[in-house]
């Protein structure tokens, strides 16, 4: 059986940004007790920060000076297509920092799914 040929097309920088700024459900991953954990989240994009809320646990514990990885993604399923864009860093908790950019980063607003 021949399998169709998989087609890649890499978008830029910008077009991710603006993926990003459009939506705002994810997924981030983080390591806990040794182990990758990937957990849905609601976010704002600004610039290059993605922040979202969170209880202390082990999302924020995972997060919090650890490697990261922030994920989105789209579908369509009539047109076999869809788009994934990817984000990596260290995560950063702002909830008391008193820098300038942190205190820019709480003014966001990540409104949560559950209440």
């Amino acid at each position: 059986m021949a399998s169709a040929p998989d087609i890649y097309e890499e978008i830029t920088a910008n077009e991710c940004l603006e993926l990003l700024k459009t939506h705002h459900f994810g997924r981030i991953a983080v390591i806990v007790d040794g182990q990758p954990v990937i957990f849905p989240i609601n976010y704002a994009v600004d610039h290059d920060a993605v922040v979202f809320r969170t209880n202390a646990g082990a999302k924020l514990s995972g997060a919090v000076m650890g490697r990261v990885a922030f994920e989105i993604d789209g579908t369509d399923e009539v047109a076999r297509t869809g788009w994934s864009v990817v984000v990596q860093g260290v995560g950063s908790e702002i909830t008391a920092a008193l820098d300038h950019r942190s205190e820019q980063l709480r003014q966001l607003e990540v409104e949560p799914w559950s209440r």
